[in-house]
C-alpha cells in the first residue's frame, strides 16, 4: 500500500506543470556565457575572441529559450539587449569592436547574474534597480 501511494505521488510530482519561478537554468546558462566572454576577452586573436563570443551568443539564445521557466521579468529587458550585443561580438567588423562588445557583454553579464542572485534570495520580488550599459 506505502508503495502504491509512493508511486502515485511521483507520477503526480512529474506530470504537474512546473511553477513558473525556476530561474536555475537561466542561472546556470549565464554563468556559463560569463566564462566564455571572459575567455573572448583574453584571446589573443581575432579567431579566439570570435569562437569565444560565439559560444557566449550561443548561451545568451539559450538563455532567451529558457525565460519562459523563469519568473524574474527584471532581468529579461536586459537579457535581449545582451542578446543583440553578444550577437554584435560574436560577428564584429574589427578587432577594437569585437572586444568592445565582448567587455560589454562581460559586464552586463555580471549584472544579470546580481540581478538573478537578488531575485532568488528576496523571493522572488526584486525590483531592478541597477541600471544596464
Amino acid at each position: 500500500m506505502n508503495n502504491l501511494l509512493i508511486s502515485i505521488l511521483f507520477a503526480i510530482s512529474v506530470i504537474s506543470p512546473e511553477k513558473n519561478d525556476d530561474c536555475s537554468g537561466v542561472y546556470n546558462l549565464a554563468t556559463y556565457a560569463l566564462s566564455h566572454s571572459k575567455k573572448a576577452l583574453k584571446a589573443h586573436n581575432f579567431d579566439h575572441q570570435v569562437y569565444y563570443s560565439g559560444k557566449t551568443f550561443e548561451s545568451y539564445e539559450k538563455i532567451v529559450d529558457n525565460m519562459e521557466n523563469c519568473d524574474c521579468k527584471n532581468a529579461t529587458e536586459l537579457i535581449l539587449d545582451i542578446a543583440v550585443d553578444a550577437e554584435k561580438a560574436a560577428d564584429p567588423v574589427d578587432w577594437d569592436r569585437g572586444r568592445y562588445y565582448s567587455k560589454k557583454v562581460y559586464l552586463n553579464t555580471q549584472e544579470l547574474i546580481t540581478i538573478l542572485d537578488l531575485w532568488a534570495a528576496s523571493d522572488h520580488e526584486v525590483d531592478t534597480v541597477v541600471e544596464h550599459q
